[in-house]
């Protein structure tokens, strides 16, 4: 449906460019995640955005690193990346997990943040998601001397469940490319130059359905809104603009149903497929960034004050892991 009162009667509409200072509140909140293949050409995945910090070292020794989620779909992506031919037959028997993931090696993969005054590329230190959600976490790291400039701004999750007809605002990273790239000075990577682009997306638009179950292929709860999903920008966040109440992620933005990377006229509605946030909270991540650290989930983080309670509440949520490892995840509203 299109926006209300909205006299244009347009579906969908992007306000970037008419709010600059919006835009630079959120840049320190999203990141972009850079892989290198075998040639050490680099390339954009998708965008991530942080919701919490938590410690790294051991509880005795601290610092504060980046708890980043995104979409699962743009780590899949950063695999292709740095795998473009595969080493295994199209259909094996057997593949290894190690196959299918991607690697985190400083030298294969970065994420780039850049805040109003200076910018960093950030270590992936741990990694996290369920097969059978599009949705991932990540534990993200500034280099040594640049983590005192290191400042993003969190942006908390929300387990509110928007209703059909709901105006929402998709944040988001688009025109992500690399340019002027120069061949690294060495083997190992280093001394590479090149030019990465990417802005800040804001769109608003409305809320065009809900599927608790799933939708077609993308067999998660999540909802589908009018705003058109460009490539690079999944992995972003969609809020519920309400007064009185801070910005926070109700949904993850995952796919665009309609393929509708053309889509640039408003009065066309767009069908982007928004993962429900509130079932990041099962995804798991250290307490403290060391080897024997326990994982526990987001859920967990927040009920012992370890990171931002989510917007709308918790205590409705409940996690039960199954015996075949996987979960069950329900809500009592």
């Amino acid at each position: 449906m299109p926006i209300p009162n909205d006299p244009q009667n347009r579906y969908w509409v992007d306000v970037s460019s008419a709010n600059p200072k919006l835009v630079d509140k959120f840049r320190p909140c999203l990141v972009g995640f850079l892989a290198f293949n075998y040639e050490r050409i680099p390339d954009l995945a998708g965008t991530g955005f942080v919701i919490g910090a938590v410690s790294i070292g051991t509880p005795k020794k601290t610092a504060d690193i980046a708890i980043v989620i995104t979409a699962k779909h743009v780590l899949e992506h950063v695999r292709n990346i740095q795998r473009p031919v595969p080493w295994h037959a199209p259909s094996p028997l057997f593949v290894p997990a190690s196959a299918k993931a991607p690697l985190l090696h400083e030298e294969k993969l970065r994420a780039l943040w850049m805040g109003t005054e200076s910018g960093d590329m950030l270590f992936t230190r741990h990694l996290t998601y369920h097969d059978s959600l599009d949705i991932a976490c990540c534990l993200l790291a500034p280099q040594e001397e640049y983590a005192t400039q290191f400042k993003p701004i969190p942006i908390p999750l929300d387990t509110t469940r928007p209703s059909i007809g709901d105006v929402v605002h998709m944040v988001s990273q688009g025109g992500m490319k690399i340019s002027d790239r120069l061949p690294p000075t060495n083997v190992s990577g280093a001394g590479q130059i090149f030019t990465a682009h990417r802005r800040v997306s804001i769109r608003i638009g409305t809320v065009t359905a809900i599927y608790p179950q799933g939708f077609r292929h993308y067999p998660w709860q999540c909802f589908t809104t009018s705003i058109p999903a460009e490539p690079g920008m999944s992995g972003g966040f969609v809020y519920l603009p309400r007064d009185g109440m801070p910005i926070a992620a109700c949904g993850i933005v995952c796919a665009d149903a309609l393929a509708s990377e053309k889509i640039t006229d408003y009065s066309v509605c767009g069908e982007s497929v928004i993962a429900c946030a509130w079932v990041a909270l099962t995804l798991k991540v250290p307490q403290y960034y060391a080897s024997d650290a326990p994982l526990c989930t987001l859920l967990e983080m927040m009920k012992a004050g370890a990171m931002p309670t989510a917007v709308g509440g918790i205590d409705h949520i409940q996690i039960i892991d199954r015996d075949d490892g996987g979960f069950t995840i329900t809500r009592s509203d």
